[in-house]
């Protein structure tokens, strides 16, 4: 059944962009970043030091992508990630999240896990998405809640569902057999669309990524 647009297609992806064209385009993405995947720093104002929010860079956006091996409800199987640059970024962006405006974003990448030897199609893709600023990322998050709450298409409206992910902002909806969790973590924004999972595996799967998501912007390894 139809799931709406920003489903994110469940599917094995071969890639146009996979691991070793994501490491070629690091250098070219990663500008002013240090090196771990965060593109974060600290600064000093009136004689305090500031910490920047969570943030990705070219590095980070792969890295930040949950693995198989974290899921203990099956074995999963997926391509390789995709990294799609700034240029891109934008119309990505809106393809996913619904033709919202995703003003400032910087890259974003993405993901599918599907149910090895199932023969439905249980499965979850991860998108996360870069931006400028806090304010931008919040704003694209609020814009999507908003087109979520009013679509009322062929198969119905979409129902809000709670979800604890530890995120700095949640939201979360089902229709059918579809969950989509939608969150922000400093400036990334982050989107987990699951089919066949049910509200409880969604949130878990969600809390995966937000897991991952933090321990690379802080600087730390998520596979060790």
């Amino acid at each position: 059944m139809s799931t709406g647009k920003a489903t994110g297609g469940i599917r094995m992806r071969a890639g146009v962009r996979g691991i070793a064209v994501a490491a070629a385009m690091v250098v070219a993405l990663t500008g002013c970043g240090d090196g771990d995947g965060t593109g974060a720093a600290t600064g000093i104002a009136d004689g305090k030091e500031k910490v920047q929010p969570a943030s990705l860079d070219a590095t980070g956006l792969i890295n930040a992508l949950p693995v198989s091996s974290e899921f203990s409800d099956g074995t999963y199987t997926g391509g390789d990630p995709e990294l799609v640059p700034e240029a891109e970024a934008a119309k990505f962006c809106a393809d996913k999240l619904e033709d919202v405006d995703c003003a400032g974003v910087k890259a974003a990448s993405i993901k599918d896990l599907v149910l090895a030897g199932s023969s439905s199609d249980d499965g979850v893709t991860f998108t996360l998405y870069t931006f400028g600023t806090e304010a931008e990322a919040t704003a694209v998050l609020k814009a999507v809640e908003e087109v979520r709450k009013s679509s009322k298409g062929e198969d119905g409206p979409f129902k809000p569902v709670k979800a604890e992910t530890g995120a700095d902002e949640t939201y979360a909806f089902e229709r059918d057999d579809y969950v989509g969790v939608y969150m922000r973590v400093g400036t990334v924004v982050s989107y987990a669309s699951t089919y066949l999972f049910g509200p409880e595996r969604a949130e878990r799967a969600a809390q995966v990524q937000v897991g991952r998501l933090k321990v690379v912007a802080g600087g730390g390894n998520p596979d060790l």
